[in-house]
């Protein structure tokens, strides 16, 4: 029926310090910034992937317990390492997770304060 989902969006307080962390930390890649309104039109991508990431602009970012966004990699500790080497503090884990077996998984949180959960597949 589907093939798969457009794009996700989340929550930033401030478009030009979320587009450097997702573009220069993360390494995403800008697949457009318009004005929008009073805003901008902002999506992303991960090299590769079809799924657009867009950010919506709040006034606030309340804390969270469950991840506003799940990222993927083929190795959680390498990539918690660059990302602790860019200035990226772990959250949480770097741990194999209890709920699947053979998954790994660790928790940072972006520029603006969203949940990021990492984790292998």
């Amino acid at each position: 029926m589907f093939s798969h989902i457009h794009f996700q969006t989340i929550g930033v307080t401030d478009y030009q310090r979320a587009l450097e962390f997702y573009r220069d930390t993360l390494g995403f890649i800008v697949e457009r910034d318009n004005p929008y309104g009073d805003g901008r039109w902002i999506f992303l991508k991960i090299p590769e992937a079809d799924t657009l990431l867009h950010f919506e602009k709040l006034t606030a970012i309340a804390p969270q317990k469950t991840p506003a966004l799940i990222l993927v990699t083929k190795d959680v500790d390498e990539t918690c390492g660059n990302l602790e080497a860019a200035g990226v503090a772990i959250k949480q884990g770097q741990a194999d997770a209890p709920w699947n077996p053979g998954t790994r998984w660790a928790m940072i949180n972006d520029s603006e304060g969203n949940l990021v959960l990492i984790q292998t597949i």
